[in-house]
């Protein structure tokens, strides 16, 4: 987990009210998790804003047409013995 910087914001009236309601409704641990949740969610939001409509569907669909999913340790083991094997071919 990376460290807290704190940073110091002032919020209008009914933003705060809003973050205060969401930590008394138990929504949220404390503002701080209200504020992280809404950066997040604006962060998430401003990528996909780099995709044209229809772009990440199709990009799911490529996926799943790809075949079975491979784990990802095995996958890069694989790559690594077939590197080495390539290189003791090259140095023989």
């Amino acid at each position: 987990m990376t460290r807290a910087t704190p940073i110091r914001i002032e919020l209008n009236e009914h933003m705060s009210e809003i973050v205060e309601s969401a930590v008394e409704a138990g929504e949220f641990a404390s503002p701080d998790d209200v504020v992280s949740a809404a950066l997040t969610e604006w962060k998430v939001n401003r990528l996909l804003a780099n995709f044209a409509p229809g772009e990440i569907e199709a990009l799911i669909q490529e996926g799943l047409d790809s075949g079975e999913p491979i784990d990802g340790e095995e996958a890069f083991a694989d790559i690594e013995r077939q590197l080495e094997r390539h290189i003791a071919s090259k140095s023989a």
